[in-house]
C-alpha cells in the first residue's frame, strides 16, 4: 500500500499527525544538517568573499580564471613614486613579460636598478590612498 492510498484511509487529522510525525523523524535522523550547511554557505557568501577564498586555496600565486592581474614597473628602485602601469592582464606571466619588455625599453633588461610587482584580482580602495590586492608577486 502506497502512503497516497495509506492517506485516503485515514481521516485528514491522522494524515496531517503522520505527516508532522515523520517531518519530526527526518529532523532527528539528520534532515537539519542539509539546511545548516546551506544557511552556512549563504552566510559566507552573505559576509565573506566567496571568489577571494578559492582563489586563494587553488591559485596562491597567480590569478584565477575569472580575476586579471595588474603590473607596476618601478624603473628606479630608490625611487617608487615613478611608476609604470599595466592593468588587465591575463596572467602573472603576461605580467612579468610586459615588465620584461619595460625594463629592455628602459635599458635596464636585467633589472639591476629597477623592480616590479603584479597585483592579483580587483583592487579595493584602502582609505583612498592605495589599492589592496588578493596577492602580489614577482
Amino acid at each position: 500500500m502506497n502512503c497516497c492510498s495509506f492517506r485516503k484511509l485515514l481521516n485528514s487529522t491522522q494524515a496531517e499527525y503522520l505527516a508532522l510525525r515523520g517531518c519530526i523523524i527526518m529532523d532527528q535522523n539528520g534532515g537539519c544538517l542539509p539546511m545548516l550547511f546551506l544557511l552556512g554557505i549563504g552566510a559566507w557568501f552573505l559576509f565573506g568573499d566567496p571568489g577571494k577564498t578559492v582563489a586563494n586555496w587553488w591559485w596562491p600565486n597567480d590569478a584565477a580564471p575569472w580575476e586579471t592581474v595588474d603590473a607596476f614597473y618601478y624603473p628606479n628602485v630608490g625611487d617608487l613614486s615613478i611608476v609604470q602601469q599595466k592593468h588587465g592582464l591575463k596572467d602573472v606571466q603576461a605580467c612579468r613579460d610586459w615588465v620584461s619588455a619595460a625594463a629592455y625599453i628602459a635599458r635596464d633588461p636585467m633589472m639591476t636598478h629597477s623592480d616590479y610587482e603584479c597585483g592579483l584580482g580587483k583592487p579595493k580602495d584602502y582609505q583612498g590612498m592605495m589599492n589592496v590586492y588578493r596577492a602580489t608577486v614577482d
